[in-house]
């Protein structure tokens, strides 16, 4: 990763993994230099603060950037990042790592080394919801629901099934909200549990949103779930984890630029698994705007 082209940061998220990132961040640099991978490491000194490292990167003249934690870190990485020529490399140890997967990273952490001295350089597209970057999924209705509800969820069964935990409580208390939904060529209105713009494959620690989705094509998967019940709900839950859930007739599945949802009242809404609320959502393509290392 580094050499004659370029240095690496190596960014890290201290709180991630269950303070695995702290860990990690006394020994990291030795432990890729094994590897022959040489990086200098900072620690995020508190929420937000990944955007502002990741801007100084490149102002100090980095070529990549290596996020250490989980997709909200990568989020806030990348957002620093975004319009630049510095690259961002993925160290995935948080709960969800859905980014990681869709850029194809491997699943072990003992794998990594080895993938990131290989890993390819090439641009893919951003997403902006509500003028906030983001780089694998955005959303409202019931994916709002859960990301509102998997940090108390991970509090009792840990992150990994707290977000399971999270689907399971909003299925048995979130009910479809009217919305108003247009995107390319076509528009929506009426009761519906959810709107999903996906860049990436997966969300949700591996729900499969969008098996189909490329991150460079300059386009969104836009998924709309309408007006389910309970019982619709738990079944697609299921689906989603295979990537079947789309049946084209209350599960739909679009390629879009652009969506606009319109809501009665502000609604749960969430951008790479961080939760906000607001009664309308907006979401603008960035074709090719960020660098990054992948498969």
């Amino acid at each position: 990763m580094t050499g004659p082209a370029g240095r690496t940061l190596a960014i890290v998220n201290p709180a991630a993994g269950r303070g695995a990132g702290k860990r990690l961040a006394g020994r990291l640099a030795a432990d890729l230099a094994g590897d022959g991978i040489a990086v200098d490491v900072v620690t995020t000194p508190g929420p937000g603060e990944g955007a502002r490292l990741a801007a100084a990167a490149v102002e100090d003249g980095y070529a990549r950037v290596l996020a250490v934690g989980g997709d909200g870190t990568a989020n806030e990485i990348a957002s620093g990042l975004v319009g630049s020529e510095v690259a961002l490399a993925l160290y995935p140890i948080g709960a969800g790592n859905d980014l990681a997967r869709a850029l194809g990273y491997p699943r072990s952490r003992r794998d990594l080394a080895a993938f990131l001295a290989s890993a390819r350089r090439r641009r893919i597209d951003v997403g902006e919801a509500n003028g906030r970057v983001f780089v694998n999924a955005a959303g409202v209705g019931i994916d709002g629901h859960v990301a509102e509800r998997v940090i108390a969820s991970s509090r009792v069964v840990g992150q990994t099934l707290g977000y399971v935990v999270g689907a399971l409580v909003s299925i048995a208390t979130y009910r479809p909200r009217p919305m108003r939904v247009t995107l390319d060529g076509a528009s929506f209105e009426g009761p519906h549990l959810i709107v999903v713009a996906a860049n990436g494959t997966h969300f949700g620690s591996g729900m499969h949103v969008a098996p189909g989705a490329e991150m460079d094509d300059g386009l969104f998967d836009i998924v709309i779930g309408g007006d389910l019940g309970r019982w619709a709900s738990l079944v697609a839950l299921a689906k989603l984890y295979r990537g079947t859930h789309v049946d084209g007739r209350r599960v739909l599945a679009f390629r879009s630029r652009a969506l606009d949802v319109e809501l009665d009242q502000p609604e749960p809404m969430e951008a790479d698994g961080e939760a906000v609320r607001a009664a309308a959502l907006r979401v603008r393509m960035r074709p090719g705007a960020l660098w990054v290392l992948s498969r």
